[in-house]
């Protein structure tokens, strides 16, 4: 298990694992994850979404990655109560590009923490393992849907050994944080690469189908704080 390296003032623990877990300890799947930018309430009964949040003490959510983003948030809300969201975030998801072009999943759960009385800065928040710029080679198409979302900075996209495009998802994603008000020192990221640890993540680029980490988040109930 891999711990951001900030953990939120508040009673949540989080965490993303990786392939030495045992798989009797990963969260409970509570969605269909389907590439897109939509962030829903968790619940008991799963749906098609690719972001959850809860205010609920000890009900742990989580989402599966193999190459994209995981991406932990957890703050405060204006009555004290703990909010928690889990995010996947691939190239789709970061950019909206398939729903709301330039309002990827990041802007979304943002907006919707705003929404119940929060406040970006108030935000504890990490990136997990990922594909990283080193190995994240894509289309003139995905650069072109970063290109919309207004933090987007050409320093996010280099030239790769086959003359293709790679992009820092990660950097996208923290630039992303940046224009909407979350505070670096509050940034407890892992830049870990997916392709290359073979020895501790899954990757789907690099032929692996099935393994998944997963990105999770729970806020403690009051007989453990």
């Amino acid at each position: 298990m891999l711990l951001p390296t900030l953990a939120p003032p508040l009673p949540v623990r989080w965490g993303f694992t990786t392939r030495l877990d045992d798989p009797e300890a990963l969260p409970e799947g509570r969605v269909t994850q389907v590439h897109g930018c939509k962030v829903i309430e968790a619940s008991r009964h799963p749906a098609e979404a690719d972001g959850l949040w809860t205010s609920q003490p000890g009900l742990r959510i989580g989402i599966r990655v193999a190459d994209c983003v995981p991406i932990l948030l957890a703050g405060p809300r204006p009555s004290g109560q703990p909010w928690i969201a889990a995010l996947h975030a691939g190239w789709r998801g970061a950019t909206g590009v398939a729903e709301a072009p330039g309002r990827g999943i990041l802007r979304q759960a943002v907006a919707l923490y705003r929404s119940l009385g929060g406040n970006p800065r108030d935000l504890v928040w990490a990136l997990g393992p990922a594909i990283l710029a080193c190995h994240f080679e894509v289309g003139e198409e995905v650069i072109a849907a970063a290109r919309r979302d207004p933090a987007w900075r050409e320093d996010l996209q280099n030239p790769g050994p086959r003359g293709r495009p790679h992009l820092d998802l990660h950097g996208f994603l923290k630039a992303q944080a940046m224009d909407l008000g979350l505070e670096a020192a509050k940034d407890g990221s892992i830049p870990l690469c997916t392709v290359c640890r073979p020895d501790l993540l899954w990757s789907w680029r690099r032929g692996e189908k099935t393994g998944r980490q997963w990105g999770w988040a729970e806020i403690l109930p009051a007989s453990q704080v």
